[in-house]
């Protein structure tokens, strides 16, 4: 697909980039001297990389087209950006004056300065990408014409410098090759094509000069006993949503190895092996540049329930009170199952779009759903006659895999609380509550409260609790969190309650941090946790304070939210 097709197509592309536009600079049309030309850097872009970078850091305020109508926008959490598919507003700004905005930010407008999150390079490549999304079909056609119908032999632009916006470049070319014959629509439109023909050539010669390579591995079966037949056939697809995706195939050999030659290797590029056996899907994503020999495992299945256990549940639990509902608890839960076996768990049933029902797990009795489908991977069900609100997983559980649900929901609160969550699974899991110190727990036996001094605000029960049979979870949380004081209690709307997982997280991060200093005498350990936690209380500091963009904070919060539950798992 052409970068004009991608353009054109900008609903099927994944755009994104930084947090408003807003605050945006004077407009100037005029054409700046020709010596700041050589004062703004390494401008050249690289198209699919700033494709790449608006998709990641942007679209949650700009929209998935540009046109400021992103989630948050939506959703009432930030004011509207500038519509970057608004041609007269475009044409007459620079796009050097578009990376000042996103290089400096608008604070007061809720965007954040890139000076430091993205490298100069990083940000002409966002600036160029996002500075064309005003191009459409008829905008394109409608420029192609002067060249092709009055300077059908003359040589298009090899570079348009930033400096200039799409109306005075049109004016210079007016003047340079078509001697001030061209109106006024068709001077932007003569350079929003130059433009567009330069960056398709800027990309055409990055896809030449892109070095290849081999993928190489090994298919194996990880289930005792199993084979995998000679010749099966072998799935390579790679690319990006602004470059599109290739699909290469081969097959394996008698010592079940295969090799997939002259693969380019890009940076903004995933790669996905997989194989089909025994009609289902087993596929992996390999890390970028993967020269070392690749293993793609294959099982076989069991729809045995006893393969998988609840091994991990922590909850966090924030008091709120809400305008539809009342005084209540609004909980984040983590269910995380092992399946300990060599096999593929399935239960072996499936809906009428096919998707396979695989683990069923019950809501407390009580609870008010806020979670959604999560991209369909879950279904919701709700209002079955007497039995819990439920969602049913559809995604198999591989051995040895992280495999975790999470939950939101809200349950009624006055002077007490009896939870009670059934599971239909086994349970031989951990279990940690972490919620406000005006809240306690007790009637569980198997949690014991955790000294924690250094957990400002929080309260944390942990214990392990083991069921063959009625495998469920049951204890009280007592307490008053909504006592009279000089603060008035805590006034949301539903549509509000999902982000009050931030306030939950703060409570985890209390809790892990006086955790870790009672592993303190563990040594190094502890040392770690006490750095990651410190680490996590920085990041969000800066997000509260607007000095991170929202799509980083998450992706940097999920990181260090790895590294600590690998950390604390060593230290137990």
């Amino acid at each position: 697909m052409s970068l004009r097709s991608v353009w054109i197509l900008a609903a099927a592309i994944a755009l994104g980039a930084c947090s408003g536009l807003g605050g945006e600079p004077e407009i100037a049309a005029t054409a700046p001297p020709a010596t700041e030309i050589a004062a703004v850097g390494d401008w050249r872009p690289d198209i699919d990389a700033g494709a790449r970078i608006f998709r990641e850091r942007c679209s949650e305020c700009h929209g998935i087209r540009g046109d400021g109508w992103g989630e948050l926008v939506r959703a009432g959490s930030v004011e509207r950006p500038l519509d970057m598919t608004d041609r007269a507003l475009v044409a007459a700004k620079s796009p050097l004056e578009w990376f000042e905005v996103i290089t400096k930010g608008r604070i007061e407008n809720l965007m954040p300065p890139w000076e430091n999150a993205l490298s100069e390079k990083q940000r002409w490549d966002v600036t160029l990408y996002s500075y064309t999304l005003a191009y459409n079909v008829e905008l394109l056609a409608a420029g192609q014409a002067p060249w092709s119908e009055r300077c059908a032999d003359c040589a298009l632009p090899t570079a348009i410098p930033p400096v200039f916006s799409d109306l005075a470049y049109g004016a210079h070319l007016n003047r340079e090759f078509f001697g001030g014959a061209l109106g006024e629509e068709e001077v932007g439109a003569a350079a929003a094509y130059a433009r567009m023909s330069w960056l398709e050539r800027e990309a055409a010669s990055a896809q030449i000069e892109a070095p290849t390579g081999e993928i190489r591995g090994q298919a194996r079966h990880g289930t005792a006993g199993g084979s995998v037949p000679a010749g099966t056939k072998i799935q390579l697809r790679f690319g990006s949503p602004a470059a599109g995706y290739t699909v290469r195939e081969t097959t394996i050999d008698a010592d079940l190895r295969f090799s997939l030659p002259d693969i380019p290797w890009r940076e903004d590029f995933s790669y996905v092996v997989g194989a089909v056996y025994k009609g289902r899907l087993f596929s992996r994503r390999l890390p970028h540049f993967p020269t070392a020999e690749q293993t793609l495992t294959i099982y076989d299945e069991t729809t045995d329930p006893l393969a998988v256990d609840v091994a991990r549940i922590d909850m966090f639990v924030e008091a709120v009170t809400t305008e539809d509902w009342g005084a209540g608890l609004y909980v984040s839960q983590f269910v995380g199952f092992r399946n300990a076996s060599d096999r593929l768990y399935t239960s072996g049933r499936a809906f009428d779009d096919g998707r396979e029902a695989v683990l069923l797990l019950p809501f407390p009795r009580g609870a008010r759903l806020l979670s959604d489908d999560q991209g369909g991977r879950f279904v919701l069900i709700e209002d079955l006659d007497d039995l819990p609100n439920s969602v049913i997983d559809t995604l198999p559980v591989a051995p040895g895999a992280d495999h975790q649900i999470a939950l939101e929901y809200f349950l009624p609160y006055k002077d007490g609380l009896d939870f009670q969550q059934e599971f239909s699974n086994q349970l031989d899991a951990k279990v940690t509550v972490t919620l406000s110190d005006s809240l306690t727990v007790t009637g569980g036996a198997f949690l014991a409260e955790r000294d924690s001094p250094a957990a400002d605000g929080a309260r944390v029960y942990a214990g392990r609790l083991t069921l063959d049979e009625e495998p469920r979870l049951a204890f009280r949380i007592g307490g008053d969190p909504f006592a009279t004081s000089s603060v008035d209690p805590q006034i949301v709307t539903g549509d509000v309650l999902p982000g009050l997982v931030a306030g939950a997280a703060a409570l985890l991060i209390a809790a892990l941090f006086g955790l870790g200093r009672l592993n303190r005498a563990r040594g190094r350990s502890a040392s770690e946790i006490d750095r990651l936690v410190a680490e996590l209380a920085r990041l969000d500091a800066d997000h509260d304070q607007g000095r991170i963009n929202h799509d980083l904070y998450h992706h940097r919060r999920r990181e260090l939210k790895a590294k600590l539950a690998e950390r604390m798992d060593a230290a137990e």
